[in-house]
């Protein structure tokens, strides 16, 4: 993937906004405060993951579907689909900062390391 990810990002929050209501309509969330799904895909972007691999790991590891079943394909075609509409040059440039400005260094400094979804809610941010 060409385009990072950062966890806490306002990318990352629309992500996370889209994959929400996307995850109740494919069935696999109840809505209800369900974020831990939206959460960990968020983190899987986060570090880097294929498409590929994100539709490997929520078919087999995640959901158990079945090798027969595309649901997991298709979302995590969905979801790169989102990641570069979200942060096409189209947004406003305010929106979703560059990884150089220097007012936005707390917000990159971690882009070099793995996220564990303990860091997430250690961060006392639960829309992530």
């Amino acid at each position: 993937m060409s385009i990072e990810v950062v966890l806490g990002s306002p990318l990352a929050q629309a992500l996370n906004a889209a994959i929400q209501p996307k995850l109740v309509e494919v069935g696999w969330s109840t809505g209800a405060e369900d974020s831990e799904l939206a959460e960990y895909i968020i983190l899987m972007l986060v570090n880097g993951k294929t498409q590929e691999e994100i539709a490997a790991e929520l078919s087999g590891d995640l959901l158990n579907l079945g090798d027969d079943d595309p649901g997991a394909k298709d979302f995590s075609q969905w979801l790169f689909l989102q990641v570069n509409n979200l942060s096409s040059p189209q947004h406003d440039s305010n929106t979703f900062p560059a990884a150089g400005d220097p007012s936005n260094q707390d917000m990159f400094s971690n882009a070099g390391k793995d996220a564990e979804m303990g860091d997430a809610s250690d961060s006392g941010d639960v829309n992530v």
